[in-house]
């Protein structure tokens, strides 16, 4: 169970770098346009490039926490360090699909922290 909770957290810590990357590094694109529903004209904006970069770099560090949780935390904050982090997670996903209106984020974000917390919470 130890490593499939270590797999799972490693999963959502990849979408976050995934997320980042896309957030950081790929506005504007069509692609990017498409996946978060918002017109690529809207994304054309340097505003909402600035914005969507600061979303990244947040995304990247609930990646960051959650490796470090898992490799490179104390002994004895392995287990709170993880569950802190995928809690971060967690709001973050239901913050997101609430103010968005995109409840799909809860799935595709939230589901993902919330079997990895289910995994390491049983070990």
């Amino acid at each position: 169970m130890k490593l499939l909770s270590t797999l799972l957290v490693l999963l959502v810590a990849a979408e976050h770098f995934y997320i980042a990357w896309l957030e950081m590094t790929q506005i504007p694109s069509e692609k990017v346009a498409e996946m978060f529903k918002l017109p690529y004209e809207f994304m054309e904006q340097k505003r909402v490039q600035t914005l969507f970069s600061n979303q990244g770099l947040y995304n990247g560090f609930l990646g960051i926490g959650l490796v470090w949780s898992r490799f490179a935390a104390p002994d004895n904050a392995v287990y709170s360090a993880t569950i802190l982090f995928l809690g971060f997670v967690l709001i973050a996903a239901a913050w997101g699909a609430f103010s968005s209106g995109n409840k799909g984020i809860l799935v595709k974000q939230g589901l993902p922290a919330m079997l990895a917390a289910a995994a390491v919470l049983a070990v």
